[in-house]
């Protein structure tokens, strides 16, 4: 799994961003939870850590209007947890969001 996407919504769009998580041999990966926090590009907390929903090795959020109404630059930091035995491990990836006029 890359430890970086990109995606661009319109100004005002409402739209699920999502990640599909694949090993490092490109083998399907189950994540056990996830969790998804969306930061501004100078670091402020727009949404609190909130869950994504998963499915299969694919986790989501939906990004509403309370993101995409003000133009510029966003960061979706998700928390990704497997669970093996009694051993969690915590992963971290950042989608960059671009949300641009119309």
């Amino acid at each position: 799994m890359s430890n970086q996407t990109y995606m661009t919504l319109y100004e005002n769009e409402v739209r699920a961003v999502e990640i599909s998580i694949r090993d490092q041999n490109d083998a399907i990966w189950y994540p056990s939870s996830a969790y998804v926090k969306i930061v501004d590009d100078d670091g402020d907390t727009i949404v609190s850590e909130i869950p994504a929903m998963v499915s299969e090795n694919t986790i989501l959020t939906k990004v509403d209007t309370n993101i995409t109404s003000v133009p510029g630059k966003y960061h979706l930091i998700w928390k990704i947890l497997k669970t093996s035995g009694s051993t969690t491990y915590t992963f971290y990836h950042k989608t960059t969001l671009t949300v641009e006029e119309l």
